[in-house]
């Protein structure tokens, strides 16, 4: 009698065993929906900051949301004269001084209101652009009006309003205080 109870009791195991994996399993419970907001057009701002830096420039983003920055973006670079060896130009090619009378460490820019007027501050940006510096000389300061002024090896920079063409160095030692910035921040006469 043992010899047909096994057949007949694993003839059943396995029918229950068969049965029991033919069931399909309970469904997973759903998961909790997912808030997604809509995608937000870009401010000018924001896209000004995914253009592309020019060819053979570095780019990075300065504060973005800061106030006094303005639109857009700013480029500093590398140019070589026989006069002043390696110096600072911005984006339309026009030579960038320094003002003694400001400081480097810490970055305090001096020339407001009407030296303003004749020596204009290049305001920081966005987005900046740069060739021929290191990354680490280029910094911000803010302005005694609030507004965020480039700084090149902690010197404030700026153009002179009497450079009427790219390259031009008029503004070389006027007063004995302005001087053509280099790369890192020194006079560039000086090098």
């Amino acid at each position: 009698m043992l010899r047909t109870t096994l057949p007949i009791a694993f003839a059943v195991g396995t029918a229950l065993l068969i049965s029991s994996c033919a069931q399909e399993p309970d469904p997973a419970p759903a998961l909790p929906p997912v808030a997604s907001a809509a995608p937000t057009a870009p401010t000018p701002a924001a896209a000004s900051t995914q253009a592309a830096p020019p060819a053979g420039m570095d780019s990075y983003t300065a504060g973005q949301g800061q106030s006094g920055y303005q639109d857009g973006s700013v480029t500093l670079q590398v140019v070589e004269s026989e006069r002043f060896g390696q110096y600072v130009i911005d984006g339309e090619g026009f030579s960038l001084y320094r003002f003694d009378p400001d400081t480097a460490d810490p970055s305090k820019a001096t020339c407001n209101d009407d030296c303003a007027a004749t020596w204009p501050p290049v305001l920081a940006s966005h987005t900046v652009n740069f060739a021929g510096l290191h990354r680490d000389s280029i910094g911000v300061v803010k302005r005694d009006d609030g507004s965020v002024q480039m700084t090149v090896g902690g010197w404030p920079v700026y153009r002179f309003s009497k450079d009427t063409q790219p390259r031009q160095n008029s503004g070389e030692g006027v007063g004995g205080t302005w001087f053509v910035v280099a790369p890192d921040g020194s006079k560039a006469s000086q090098n």
